[in-house]
């Protein structure tokens, strides 16, 4: 961005120069593009200078070109940088390596020459020349050019040379210095400053030894040799490869020479032998470029400046350039035999003149190195046979190379430096640069001639003595040649290697001899033969000369018919050299040489002649040879028509010459004798097939030809000659080449032409009709029209209306059905559909009449119609894969543009052609494409942004009006026909009219009242129309059923896609209710049909808005809304289709019961009967069902799985009641029957044993507008989730709502809260009333686990308490203590097919003490009574229950039991105060009365069941009891029961005793009829999830039971999160917990359970666990192993400071949670707390199952459900009735073993807010040391208050 910023900046500065603007300008939009595409945004199409392009000034295709260029602009602009960094194309024919020296690690004594070269390993030859780095001793390099500055670029390098198997990176090493490595004073200067070793090597810079610019010792005397050192390489080939992956340093490894050769050492590292240990290494950077020089200094400046050295190839590069001067000579010093000369040998090389003078600076060591005089070669110690293989390049200027040659000189080095300077030259070679035959020295090899010199008799003024003797042995013939200073040496030789490099010089004799033809006439046909082998760089170097030479032979010959032919073969083989790749640039001399420096005028008759004689020859039968190989004449013409373009470019120049010359006198002639060529030509064609090759390359360069044959020829008859020719060929004979020559023909100046163009473009057309109908060269194909029709939208080529229908005429439908068959996924769809769209964007009013009147027959006319709206309709369908890109927006609107034009000519056909007789196909089709065009998405400008929409507008205006005026028109022309598309037409039209667009919603919607009328006018009868009830009113319909369904049906579509609004809603509302109310037939039903649809409209909307909702209530409620409407205006489909859409939302949620609820609703559709389904009837979940008994038996057996699922097994066993009934009465399937009857036992028997949670009731209000509208203040019944506490169901509500706030009152909210905009919920907890049909349960010997599930299921009342003290009356006793209950009736009963349901009435009255009394007495008998049932029934149950139960009644230690009734209702001053409660004291007596015998016979079952460890507890009850009794009778009478015990039996105690899986909290001695407290309470708030706290401590410490939390509290988040732990996770955490063990008594341990809050509830909690242990024996294994209880039921709480106890025990007394903090409290029954708080919202007259159960276990690897059948052995504690004190902690005697117990009172204070813990059947305390000393478990923190808590005062 920053980036895109400063260009921006640069570009307004104006500061720029022109091409940077440009520049700057593409940069800056190119970021631009990238950040579009990166947003998803439309892509904008630019010009070649980055401006927006106008759209419409260019044609389809040419858009859609510009759109796939600015996709390839983008992606190259998204590359990365080193990718992108290249903006133009680069030279593929050009390689280069950069290299970059760093570093050279080995020990150095004296300064060396590193030679670094590209080495071909196959052919062990250097590929370019050497690059020279001077290092010094001191480890840099010696030239102060070259430090940090080591790098050369190799160039010239071709593909085939990156393709060597073994491509070598050479460095040579060469020591400069003494014969043997001395350890010199000089040496052991390693102290010289890098400084000073710089400036001395920069002085001597200019020397190859780097002493003197000769070589020699010169003026510095110094004794320097070149001797070999070392040689390093490196396998180029995979970098070359991969350069990517070699980004970093590649090390060279270095051996040392020792004895062996450069060459040989070199050898020897290639082959990777007797190398030995590799100790030093140089670095290197290897680079990989690709392009030429030039290209690459401009993008790679860093890396390749003015500075870099170039070291090119020892040969030309791949391709040759024109302006490309070389003349370079590489000499190679390979070796030399010398037999009784010195060893150590040191050749000098010098290029001296004819004069023998040496030619200053012409040899270069390599690049990096500046120009020498003299080279030196190495020297080899005591070597006679040295091989050098030293290479160097001689650059002589060309002007000097004729007189030059090569002098070698040798000489003996010495190892004695003194010696050494006495010592001359002792023998002497040459050779000559340029041969006696004007040509220069031969490439390869070449062994000289040495001559020994004699100093004595040596000449110096004749320095060139030696030139008269033979150079090489070639030339010495046997002799022995000498003169007066030298001597043949015959034994002696030197061989030396020539490679030359020259665009100047010639080797060849052959070419030669052509060029100077004149003066040899007598080998000029050997001369011509010889051409062709003439190489071609040798060629291209003379090619105008060549050129000159062979035309004037052409002209100037005696014998034309000798030589006219291989003249004109040597014509064609220079261009066919010409044209290859690697001298292709030379073609452009070609051309300059024929336009400008061509003159032979009389040279095209001869062409010509030549040119048919040719063709004439090659089509001439002739016999077939017996190896059926090509002719001779045949192989001729196609090497004439391959390059026959170039012939007749020499013609027609020719004949323009001479035209000029003579004013075209001999026009007609010349236009008569092309004719005949022409005519040839096609004759040609006409043969037989070995012509194949040349017909290819006659059309492959025919439009060249016609292009220049426009200069002499009328273009007419060119024209009509091409088209023959063209019609010439076979149908399937080339063509590929026959498609490519009109390809280019169309490109040419005569088809510009429009003369030319009507006589070519009919047959173009033709031959594009038949390759696409046969499917061949479809790419081609595509490519010329879209050239075509580029061509016709241009100015310049005069009128092109003809060229249009021609175009129309012939290949519309070809390429409408092509791209409509084509697969979107090809590539080619995109380029198809746009030459469609363009030839259709041509096309006017007067090309459709033409069309039409082209399809000679109707039916064609229909299939072309029908066609083309349907390709419109696919290219607009959101449905088909798009053919242009989404973001491609100027491609798409101006797609649009075009249909919309060619819809409006259609439509006009459509009228003319097809109303009258009518089409309804026709009529059907247009419209749905016409509506399909006019809703596709990017037609909607409301959905764009502000500017997309202007820019959008201000191009191509919004369409979419003139597309509904279109459709409007359309559907009025129908008339009587109308009615044929009433149903069908109903869902496009209102889609058309949801278009927000006010105008044209205003145009569409009374076409829906037009359809009304035309199906309520519509005839009954089928063979009458529309028009003939106009006459006979009794033949109307008199009704509009289809539309008005269809109108529902779709409504439901479109509005659930999203489409229309409230605007629209209104807007319909309107339009249609005005239009019948003016309508004196439709007023009354068609008003009630325009309410019902804005009802609809109303709801759907809704629903849709809530659909996307995270609260699932919301979603649900919505589609039970719609689910009701579709039944109340019957439309069966619909309604079924939300009913699983209803069933969808509960499967997700997995509400199971709900599901199956929902499923039936599909069911009462349907009958049992063998009746087909209708298709409104059908369940897509069950498609192969086809009638209604198959239908709705799977339906009820999916609806059992779900009733299963969901534990209502009670509804599964009446589903499966009418399944049996259908099976044994109606199609007597016994095989289903006994399944199904089996089941049902299934059911039954998981009624008594499984675990099942009754869920709990919620009352949930919504206040505040801020809610949709369905729950705007207004009062719901949920039903909660499985153990889902009243603080979980309060967090639900808030995450489903998040801006919601939770009130914390009852109080019924102001208009302040109800008509704000904010959002409030109130929720408490409800009780279900048990449906009155159900009574027939009462005082019947049933299992409570039948009886609870109709308490909490199939409900419809519920009710909730609020406790209240009467101002009026005095105190705070249970007197004063009502209750203010109220009992709420929903719409349906729960659970139902939602979780709730809306409150329908409710109300609300008062409950008195005494009438509170009388319910919580009744509740106690009825406890008791089952008790003792269930006990009688399963002698297996546990007494820990009745224990406590029992205990709880006889001796109400601190609550009180009934005496406190007694106290407050049951004197004479309470009757007097309130006669009018007589008959209720009377009932309440009754039923203190009534508990004596059940109590009495409860004790009696009670003593016969109980073990010997609660003898005691036994001898306490009795005791007790007696007391009761002989009170209770005294005062009330005896009663009886009607429950007998045998007092003989006896009940033995069974070792192996059944643990009850679920437990009641009657463990304690305070009275289960408490219902308050002063410790918490309802007065708290219920929503914040606090640990529950412990309502006694400890009344029998022997007994394994937990005080569960009060009514006011729900367990902590804690305790509901272990139910989820992982058995291992729960064994684990044994160790953290304490056990007490109890001495001397064996008993059994259940879960704990907690004391509640209710009383009612109570009863109803200790008979259900009892139930649940009875079942749970029944089923369960004996055991008497003990097994681990994992299950963590409650949380500790961190124990309280002491001042917060005494503030806590300083507040008044709270009425709904039962604590021991209540001190002395009297012996009542029932005793109630001082104060109330009747704003509490967890306020209720009961306990829900979930206070009284734990959580189910998890499952465990053996049966987990009967931990009920485990027993374990415990020790019972003496004084386990002992109450704690006050202060004192919970604790265990692990020591005691004492059998009696004692009985102690004591008051209880709530002061440590402990809790006990089930842990291997074991309690542990919260606030208690381990008896094993162990730490106790940590306390849970409190948690946090909600942040959605608010109070409401």
């Amino acid at each position: 961005m920053n980036e895109l910023n400063n260009n921006r900046a640069a570009l307004i500065s104006g500061n720029l120069p022109l091409d940077e603007v440009r520049k700057v300008k593409l940069l800056a939009t190119a970021q631009i593009d990238t950040g579009n595409k990166i947003l998803s945004l439309d892509m904008v199409v630019r010009d070649e200078s980055g401006d927006i392009l106008d759209t419409n000034a260019i044609c389809t295709t040419e858009l859609y070109e510009h759109h796939v260029h600015a996709v390839t602009r983008i992606e190259k602009a998204n590359r990365l940088s080193s990718e992108s960094g290249t903006t133009r194309s680069l030279n593929k024919y050009s390689h280069n390596i950069l290299l970059h020296v760093n570093a050279f690690v080995c020990k150095f004594q004296e300064d060396a020459d590193l030679l670094f070269t590209l080495f071909d390993g196959e052919t062990h030859k250097p590929i370019s020349e050497n690059y020279v780095v001077k290092w010094s001793r001191t480890g840099i390099a010696r030239d102060i050019e070259q430090i940090d500055n080591n790098r050369v670029l190799f160039t010239d390098l071709s593909r085939s040379d990156l393709n060597i198997a073994k491509m070598y990176l050479v460095c040579y090493a060469i020591r400069i210095g003494s014969m043997e490595v001395k350890d010199s004073a000089d040496s052991k200067r390693t102290s010289m400053s890098i400084a000073n070793s710089v400036l001395t090597a920069a002085s001597r810079k200019h020397s190859q030894l780097s002493v003197s610019s000769n070589g020699s010792s010169g003026s510095t005397g110094e004794y320097i040799l070149r001797r070999p050192f070392g040689v390093a390489c490196k396998d180029l080939t995979p970098i070359i490869s991969k350069s990517e992956d070699y980004r970093g340093n590649l090390d060279l490894p270095f051996i040392m020479c020792e004895k062996d050769t450069l060459d040989g050492t070199l050898r020897k590292l290639i082959a990777n032998k007797d190398i030995g240990k590799i100790d030093s290494k140089m670095a290197v950077t290897i680079e990989v470029l690709r392009g030429d020089i030039k290209q690459i200094k401009e993008d790679f400046p860093r890396l390749v400046h003015s500075n870099v050295p170039v070291a090119r190839k020892m040969g030309f590069p791949e391709v040759i350039l024109p302006g490309d001067v070389r003349n370079d000579l590489y000499l190679t010093i390979c070796s030399g035999e010398f037999a009784k000369t010195a060893k150590n040998v040191e050749v000098s090389v010098c290029v001296a003149n004819e004069h023998g003078s040496l030619m200053p600076g012409v040899i270069s060591m390599g690049a990096g190195h500046p120009p020498i005089d003299e080279y030196k070669s190495v020297v080899y110690y005591h070597e006679d046979k040295p091989k050098w293989h030293e290479t160097f390049k001689i650059h002589v200027p060309i002007e000097d190379f004729k007189q030059c040659h090569l002098r070698f000189t040798l000489k003996h080095r010495s190892s004695n430096e003194q010696r050494d300077r006495q010592d001359k030259s002792f023998v002497l070679a040459y050779v000559r640069l340029m041969q006696a035959n004007g040509t220069t020295i031969t490439q390869g090899q070449h062994v000289l001639a040495v001559y020994k010199i004699d100093h004595k008799k040596y000449d110096k003024s004749e320095a060139n003595c030696y030139m008269e003797l033979p150079s090489t042995l070639a030339e010495l013939q046997g002799t022995k040649p000498s003169n007066n200073a030298m001597t043949l040496l015959p034994k002696d030789q030197l061989t030396i290697g020539v490679n030359l490099c020259s665009t100047k010089l010639t080797q060849s004799v052959s070419l030669l001899g052509l060029l100077n033809w004149s003066a040899h006439k007598e080998t000029l046909e050997q001369s011509l033969n010889a051409l062709c082998t003439v190489p071609g760089e040798e060629v291209v170097k003379f090619l105008q000369d060549i050129l000159d030479a062979l035309f004037n032979i052409l002209v100037e010959n005696d014998h034309p018919e000798k030589y006219d032919q291989l003249v004109f073969m040597s014509i064609i083989h220079l261009i066919e050299t010409v044209s290859e790749l690697k001298y292709q640039h030379f073609l452009t001399v070609l051309d300059v040489y024929i336009n400008e420096s061509f003159s032979f005028t009389l040279a095209y008759t001869k062409l010509m002649d030549v040119l048919q004689k040719n063709i004439r020859e090659a089509i001439t039968p002739r016999e077939k040879s017996a190896d059926a190989e090509e002719s001779a004449e045949v192989r001729r013409l196609y090497k004439t028509t391959r390059y026959l373009h170039y012939v007749m470019k020499f013609v027609i120049r020719s004949r323009v010459l001479y035209a000029e010359m003579n004013c075209n006198t001999d026009y007609v002639d010349f236009a008569t004798r092309l004719q005949e060529l022409l005519r040839m030509f096609i004759d040609m064609i006409g043969c037989p097939s070995n012509l194949l090759k040349s017909e290819g390359a006659l059309l492959k360069n025919l439009h060249i030809i016609a292009t220049d044959l426009m200069q002499v020829f009328d273009q007419v008859r060119l024209s009509v000659s091409i088209v023959e020719i063209l019609e010439k060929f076979p149908p399937r004979r080339l063509t590929q080449s026959k498609m490519g020559c009109i390809k280019d023909f169309v490109e040419t100046k005569l088809f510009s032409s429009p003369k030319c163009r009507a006589i070519l473009l009919p047959v173009f057309c033709k031959h594009i009709k038949d390759h696409l109908e046969s499917k061949e060269e479809i790419a081609e194909c595509i490519n010329i029209m879209n050239n075509i029709l580029k061509l016709l939208y241009r100015t310049d080529v005069g009128a092109t209306h003809n060229d249009i229908r021609d175009i129309m005429i012939i290949l519309l439908r070809t390429v409408m059905k092509a791209a409509h068959s084509l697969d979107r996924d090809t590539g080619l769809v995109g380029k198809f559909f746009a030459i469609m769209l363009g030839i259709l964007q041509r096309m006017d009013a007067q090309h459709y009449e033409y069309f039409v009147k082209d399809l000679h027959q109707r039916c064609e006319l229909k299939d072309f119609v029908i066609e083309i709206l349907l390709v419109f309709e696919e290219l607009v369908s959101p449905h088909q894969k798009a053919v242009f890109p989404r973001d491609w927006m100027d491609m798409i609107m101006h797609q649009n543009t075009v249909i919309l034009g060619a819809l409006k000519h259609l439509s006009v056909v459509i009228t003319d052609y097809f109303l009258c007789p009518f089409e309804k196909q026709i009529w059907s089709n247009f419209f749905q494409c016409s509506i399909a065009f006019l809703v596709q998405s990017p037609l909607q400008l409301n959905d764009f942004n502000d500017n997309k929409r202007q820019i959008v507008f201000a191009r191509y205006r919004d369409i979419r009006k003139d597309t509904a005026m279109e459709i409007r028109k359309m559907w009025f022309q129908l008339g009587q026909h109308k009615p044929k598309f009433v149903p069908q037409l109903v869902e496009p039209i209102l889609e058309m009219s949801m278009i927000p667009e006010t105008e044209l919603r205003r145009e569409t919607i009374p076409i829906f009242f037009d359809m009304m009328q035309c199906e309520y006018y519509s005839s009954r009868l089928e063979m009458e129309s529309y028009g003939d009830t106009k006459y006979n009113n009794a033949h109307h319909k008199g009704n509009f059923t289809e539309f008005k369904t269809a109108m529902i049906e779709k409504l439901d579509i479109l509005i659930g896609a999203g489409k229309g609004d409230a605007e629209y809603k209104q807007m319909f509302e309107e339009i249609m209710l005005e239009r019948c109310a003016a309508h004196n037939t439709l007023n009354v039903d068609g008003t009630s049909f325009v309410q019902m649809v804005t009802r609809l409209m109303d709801k759907l909307l809704e629903y849709r808005f809530i659909i996307q909702d995270e609260s699932k209530e919301n979603r649900m409620a919505c589609t039970f809304s719609l689910l009701q409407f579709y039944s109340e205006v019957d439309l069966k489909e619909m309604y079924i289709r939300y009913v699983y859409k209803l069933c969808a939302l509960h499967m997700e949620f997995e509400n199971y019961t709900e599901a199956a609820f929902t499923l039936k609703l599909h069911t009462e559709l349907l009958r049992w009967t063998d009746t087909e389904l209708s298709p409104q009837l059908r369940s897509f979940r069950h498609s192969l069902c086809r009638t209604h008994r198959d239908l709705k038996e799977a339906l009820y057996f999916e609806i059992l799985d779900y009733f299963d699922k969901g534990k209502q097994w009670e509804c599964a066993i009446d589903m499966c009641k009418v399944l049996a009934r259908q099976y044994e009465e109606e199609i007597y399937d016994y095989i289903k029957l006994a399944e199904l009857l089996k089941r049902m036992a299934q059911f039954y028997e998981k009624i008594l044993k499984e675990l099942r949670h009754s869920s709990e009731y919620f009352r949930v209000c919504f206040y505040g507008r801020g809610f949709p509208r369905l729950l705007q203040n207004r009062v719901y019944i949920f039903r909660g989730k499985e153990y889902e506490r009243h603080s979980d169901f309060c967090t639900r509500m808030l995450v489903q709502h998040p801006q919601a706030e939770l009130m914390q009152t009852l109080e019924a909210p102001g208009e302040d809260i109800t008509q704000s905009d904010a959002q409030y919920i109130q929720v408490n907890k409800v009780e279900p009333i048990m449906d009155a049909a159900f009574s027939k349960f009462h005082d019947k010997i049933i299992s409570n686990e039948i009886v609870k599930y109709y308490t909490a299921n199939n409900v419809q009342k519920f009710q909730f308490s609020r406790p209240f003290r009467d101002s009026s009356g005095g105190g705070d006793d249970v007197r004063n203590l009502w209750l203010e209950r109220t009992e709420l009736i929903t719409r349906f009963p729960l659970p139902g097919i939602l979780r709730w349901f809306p409150v329908v009435e409710a109300i609300t009255f008062k409950i008195s003490p005494l009438e509170r009394a009388v319910e919580i007495m009744k509740d106690t008998n009825r406890d008791i009574r089952q008790l003792v049932i269930l006990h009688k029934s399963d002698e297996t149950l546990h007494i820990n229950p009745l224990s406590m139960k029992l205990n709880g009644i006889v001796d109400p230690a601190v609550m009180g039991g009934f005496a406190k009734y007694e106290e407050a209702f049951l004197t004479d001053e309470y009757l007097e105060e309130h006669p009018e409660d007589k008959e209720l004291i009377e009932e309440l007596k009754e039923l203190i009365a009534t508990q004596i015998p059940l109590l009495e016979i409860a004790i009696m079952l009670h003593r016969q069941k109980a073990p010997d460890s609660l003898k005691a507890l036994q001898e306490h009850l009795e005791s007790c009891f007696s007391d009761m009794q002989q009170h209770v009778e005294t005062r009330y009478g005896r009663k009886t029961c009607d429950l007998k015990i045998e007092r003989d039996s006896v009940v033995m105690r069974r070792t192996n005793s059944f643990l009850p899986a679920l437990f009641d909290s009657g463990c304690n001695r305070l009275s289960e009829t408490s219902m308050g407290s002063s410790d918490s309470g309802l007065s708290k708030s219920t929503i914040l999830p606090r640990p529950p706290t412990n309502s006694i401590k400890s009344t029998l410490a022997s007994l394994s039971f937990n005080a569960r939390p009060s009514l006011g509290h729900s367990p902590s988040t804690k305790s509901s999160k272990n139910k989820d732990k992982t058995p291992a996770k729960r064994r684990s955490m044994k160790k953290d917990r304490e056990a007490l063990s109890f001495p001397s008594s064996q008993w059994y341990t259940p879960p704990l359970t907690t004391i509640t809050s209710t009383p009612e509830k109570e009863i109803n909690m200790s008979i259900g666990s009892l139930a649940s242990a009875s079942n749970s024996s029944l089923s369960g294994p004996k055991t008497p192993d003990p097994h681990v209880l994992t299950e963590e039921l409650t949380p500790k709480r961190p124990l309280r400071s002491e001042k917060d106890k005494e503030r806590r025990h300083s507040r008044p007394a709270s009425i709904a949670t039962p604590t021991a903090s209540i001190k002395n409290f009297p012996n009542d029954t029932r005793s109630l707390s001082e104060s109330s708080n009747r704003n509490s919202v967890e306020t209720t007259d009961s306990t829900s199952e979930e206070d009284i159960r734990p959580p189910p276990l998890p499952a465990k690897t053996r049966d987990s459900t009967d931990f009920t059948s485990l027993s374990h052995s415990m020790d019972w504690a003496p004084n386990g009735y002992a109450m704690l004190s006050t202060q004192t902690s919970f604790t265990s005697n692990s020591s005691s073993t004492g059998t009696s117990t004692t009985m102690t009172k004591t008051s209880i204070t709530n002061s440590t807010y402990e809790y006990l813990e089930a842990t291997n059947f074991s309690l542990v305390g919260a606030g208690a040391a381990s008896p094993d000393g162990s730490k106790p478990r940590p306390p849970t923190p409190p948690p946090k208050p909600s942040r959605h808590s608010k109070h409401i005062p």
